[in-house]
């Protein structure tokens, strides 16, 4: 069973939540309450909070109150009812919720983040690794032209000139789009400076996961983040390594394209860790940190889960730490992933010799 909670007077909002529970997924079950000191007075229960909605536009709460509200939900995805066409506002919040939502919230985007939620609590981590993640306060918001993006590609005919017209409001991720698109990360025979020609050439997925590491990295130099900008240059670098490996494996074009975007997603737990206080020297952020324990990886699949990345991505994402056999599309990525960390880490000539004739066979064999 999962509990989500909604701290609330809205009783649009209010009927939403309920008509989900009852009707679409009756794991759910759902507790209101009209004010913030009826939450944090009413007896607890010994199952944790899956999804907690906080209704800002509707009730007054100061940051200490909304502190506690969240300290009560550890390990819950926390979501605010607020405006979030105003980044001021987004940005009294941000340490507190991990997502923001509109009193326009639809049906459809309310049973994704149920969805969500019920992702996050099934992720394997250690509960202690699952507690230290819960105790970070500082998360990247997901950029709206992504959410845009996300949304007109739900449409399986969608114009490609439709998307062109859309990425092409923020001049400057056009023009780092243009500049990777005709970098060697890519790997296009010739160089092209039509914004519709790279998109066409980059494909959908692979152009939502450009745009989101983009708007996030512009946003670091806003920020004036210099070393967070840098990580993200580094990921970047690492990305294209992976690709190198799936390449030289044959791995089809498609394959080698979800090779590059997990291994982009999975450094943006550094950018996590980093904006929670960690430094670039803590153990969490090394390739080599141990499994169980708090990882750049553990924070990165939390974070693809609470933007909603499919599945297969995040578990991939996760798998990377250790040889994969399977023939599964994310055992394949993985494989490559986990050879790149071996090789950063100068740790391939040191493998158990089965575990190195396992890497021939499935056509690795230059990595030895």
């Amino acid at each position: 069973m999962y509990q989500v909670v909604a701290i609330s007077l809205d009783p649009a909002l209010l009927s939403l939540i309920k008509h989900y529970c009852q009707l679409d997924d009756q794991r759910w079950q759902f507790r209101s309450f009209p004010t913030v000191g009826s939450y944090l007075t009413a007896p607890r229960t010994e199952d944790a909070i899956d999804l907690l909605f906080f209704d800002a536009k509707g009730i007054v709460a100061g940051l200490e109150e909304k502190r506690l509200v969240c300290f009560m939900a550890p390990l819950a995805l926390r979501v605010v009812v607020t405006d979030p066409q105003h980044e001021d506002v987004i940005l009294q919040h941000l340490e507190h919720f991990h997502s923001f939502v509109g009193q326009d919230l639809n049906y459809d985007h309310l049973k994704q983040l149920f969805e969500n939620a019920a992702r996050l609590s099934q992720l394997p981590l250690a509960e202690s690794a699952r507690r230290l993640i819960g105790r970070l306060t500082e998360y990247p918001v997901f950029p709206s032209i992504c959410q845009e993006l996300r949304e007109l590609l739900k449409d399986p005919e969608v114009e490609i000139a439709k998307v062109t017209a859309l990425v092409s409001r923020d001049p400057l991720i056009v023009s780092r789009l243009m500049q990777l698109v005709n970098s060697p990360y890519m790997g296009f025979a010739s160089e092209t400076w039509s914004l519709q020609t790279a998109i066409n050439r980059l494909g959908f997925q692979m152009l939502q996961t450009l745009v989101l590491m983009l708007s996030i990295k512009a946003r670091q130099a806003e920020l004036g983040h210099r070393e967070h900008e840098s990580v993200l240059d580094a990921v970047l670098q690492d990305a294209a390594q992976c690709r190198q490996l799936a390449q030289s494996c044959g791995y089809a074009r498609t394959l080698q394209d979800q090779v590059f975007i997990t291994a982009i997603l999975s450094g943006f737990g550094k950018l996590v860790l980093l904006q929670n206080g960690f430094d670039l020297s803590d153990a969490a952020l090394q390739e080599d940190a141990k499994q169980g324990g708090l990882s750049y990886l553990s924070v990165s699949a939390f974070v693809m889960t609470l933007w909603g990345f499919e599945q297969e991505v995040v578990q991939a994402l996760l798998q990377q730490q250790q040889w994969q056999a399977g023939g599964a599309s994310s055992q394949k990525v993985s494989r490559c992933l986990y050879l790149a960390r071996l090789k950063k880490l100068n740790l391939i000539s040191v493998l158990p010799e089965d575990e190195k004739q396992q890497i021939r066979e499935a056509g690795f064999a230059s990595v030895i």
